[in-house]
């Protein structure tokens, strides 16, 4: 079946969070799996997930976000009990004992199976934050909030997380 005539589902990922990124990417992978063509629009803090170097800074502020902002998906915190950075210790303590897959690991089973990435080109310019900085994978483009929209408009699911 060609990506023309797959169903799709398109995700926001919005969250940079440990525990969404995990059901971000849980879907992600599983939907594409079931034959969805799946796109994910990273934004804002969902960036993070995508980042593999923390690239020069032009701007005090872009700095401070730049070394705020994680990089990559080993660094990610809880949404809700984070306790000052123990709660994604204990999380991934109780994955590896669940034999759980971890952020990373969903992350690359996603792009095994060609989950198209977007990556927010406004958060990206307002950031600071450069295409080398990101992840190299061959299905992660660039776009603004309308190549977004071209493509959920024809979805047949879209979630924001």
């Amino acid at each position: 079946m060609s990506e023309q005539t797959k169903s799709a589902i398109c995700i926001i990922l919005f969250s940079g969070d440990l525990d969404k990124a995990l059901s971000a990417l849980a879907m992600a992978w599983t939907a594409a799996g079931e034959g969805f063509a799946v796109h994910i629009f990273f934004s804002f803090w969902g960036l993070a997930l995508l980042r593999k170097e923390r690239g020069p800074a032009h701007h005090p502020l872009e700095r401070l976000f730049k070394l705020l902002l994680p990089v990559g998906p080993d660094k990610l915190g809880l949404s809700k009990l984070n306790f000052a950075g123990l709660g994604p210790v204990f999380m991934n303590k109780l994955l590896r004992l669940r034999e759980t897959e971890n952020v990373s690991q969903l992350l690359q089973m996603a792009m095994e199976r060609n989950v198209h990435f977007i990556a927010c080109e406004g958060t990206l310019e307002m950031l600071g934050i450069s295409k080398a900085e990101l992840i190299d994978y061959s299905n992660l483009t660039t776009g603004a909030v309308n190549t977004f929209l071209d493509i959920a408009k024809s979805a047949e699911i879209q979630l924001f997380i």
